[in-house]
């Protein structure tokens, strides 16, 4: 849930915020090689159990779903994704956020740090259409983030990779992502 109100705050302030599209490129961040169960696409998601309808029975959408993902490639490059929608019944948000950089793993703590070199936000208002936006990421946006993780397989045979923004913090929240592909 944290992850989901960063998520709408940082679309607020994206939304607020007035910047022209020269697309900021860090040039040199630091890397290492991903270890092998890690290289691929991980997606974690939720979205709402109930749904809007019109009055005359029309499908109007889901209140509120979240995703966020990773792409990991073994030489160090990586991406992330995060696509937030809130539908009220009448109206719908919709914020898209886009890193490309690299990631660097910390085998004595357990950590990655994913440092964006790019990235790019958009934001979609179906009731206010003036305040849709698409533009680059500018430099103060393009902060390394670092996450502890770990990894574990269900009951199932379903591999999970588990990130938190604490060390083995059992109060801080846990994101869980699955092995995808797009």
């Amino acid at each position: 849930m944290k992850v989901a109100i960063l998520g709408m705050a940082l679309l607020m302030v994206v939304a607020c915020s007035k910047s022209s599209d020269d697309e900021v490129v860090i040039p040199d961040t630091p890397r290492s090689e991903v270890p092998e169960a890690l290289t691929g696409k991980w997606l974690n998601g939720t979205f709402s159990m109930s749904n809007w309808y019109t009055y005359d029975g029309q499908y109007a959408g889901n209140p509120f779903s979240s995703s966020r993902a990773f792409q990991f490639s073994r030489n160090g490059d990586a991406e992330f994704f995060q696509v937030i929608v809130s539908n009220d019944g009448a109206c719908t948000r919709q914020a898209f956020t886009e890193f490309k950089g690299t990631v660097q793993f910390d085998a004595t703590t357990q950590s990655f740090t994913f440092y964006p070199r790019q990235g790019r936000f958009r934001g979609f208002y179906s009731c206010n259409s003036g305040s849709n936006f698409d533009r680059s990421a500018t430099r103060d946006e393009l902060k390394p983030i670092k996450l502890y993780w770990n990894g574990y397989e269900d009951e199932f045979g379903q591999a999970w990779l588990v990130t938190r923004f604490g060390p083995n913090d059992p109060d801080t929240q846990a994101s869980y992502f699955r092995p995808t592909s797009w």
